[in-house]
C-alpha cells in the first residue's frame, strides 16, 4: 500500500483536485485507492462529497490529523488496509497541519508494510501574496516537506505571479518538482497523476 499526502492551506484545492485526479489514477494504473479526509470543523463536506463520487472515506472531524489524532490516523490507516486493502491512500489532512508530523507519526505505524509515502502541496497562487505575509512560517515548512508543489488556480494570475511563485520556491528548493495546474481546463493533471504513481 501506497500513500500520498495532499496538503495545502483552506481554499488551495486539495479537495478538488482529488476528485479530478482520482479517476485518473485508476485509469492509468489500475490500483484501488482509498481517501482519508480530516475534516476541521463540525460538518463533514469534504467526506460527503467524495461518497457520492463511490469513495471509501474515513473522516476524522476533531482537530489536526497530525498532532491530536495521531493515534486515531494510524488505526485509521490500519483499519482501511485490513478492510478494503486498497493499493494507494491518499490522505487529505485540514490546511495547517505539518507534513513532517504527519509523516512521523507514519513512522509509528505497525500494520502491513507501506510502500512510498509521498507528500503533495498546493499553493493558492490567487491567494500568494497574503500566504507568504500571514502564513510565512507554515508555508516554509510546507515546502520543506514537500515532494512534490503544485500551483493551483493558474490560470486564474497573470504569468508574473507564477514566476514570483516559483522564484519563492526557488530560494528554499531548488530540487522540488513544480507543476501548475488548474480544475478549469485540465492543466497538467495527467503529468501529475503520473508523477505521483511512478508510472
Amino acid at each position: 500500500m501506497d500513500m500520498i499526502i495532499i496538503a495545502g492551506f483552506l481554499g488551495s484545492g486539495k479537495t478538488t483536485l482529488i476528485l479530478n485526479t482520482i479517476e485518473r489514477i485508476s485509469e492509468i494504473t489500475d490500483k484501488k485507492v482509498a481517501v482519508i479526509v480530516n475534516d476541521f470543523g463540525n460538518i463533514g463536506i469534504d467526506g460527503k462529497v467524495m461518497e457520492r463520487y463511490g469513495l471509501k472515506v474515513q473522516e476524522l472531524p476533531r482537530g489536526c490529523i497530525c498532532c491530536t489524532l495521531g493515534p486515531n490516523f494510524l488505526d485509521t490507516v490500519r483499519i482501511l488496509d485490513d478492510k478494503y486493502s486498497p493499493d494507494l491512500v491518499i490522505v487529505e489532512p485540514s490546511g495547517i497541519a505539518d507534513p513532517d508530523a504527519l509523516l512521523a507519526t507514519m513512522e509509528h505505524y505497525h500494520g502491513k508494510p507501506l510502500g512510498y509515502i509521498k507528500t503533495v502541496i498546493l499553493l493558492d497562487a490567487v491567494r500568494f501574496p497574503v500566504l507568504i505575509q500571514a502564513m510565512k512560517h507554515p508555508l516554509q515548512i510546507q515546502i520543506r516537506a514537500a515532494d512534490m508543489l503544485l500551483l493551483t488556480k493558474s490560470d486564474e494570475v497573470d504569468p508574473s505571479r507564477i514566476q514570483e511563485m516559483i522564484g519563492y520556491i526557488r530560494e528554499r528548493r531548488e530540487d522540488i518538482p513544480v507543476l501548475e495546474v488548474s480544475s478549469t481546463d485540465g492543466r497538467n493533471l495527467d503529468d501529475f497523476v503520473q508523477r505521483m504513481v511512478g508510472q
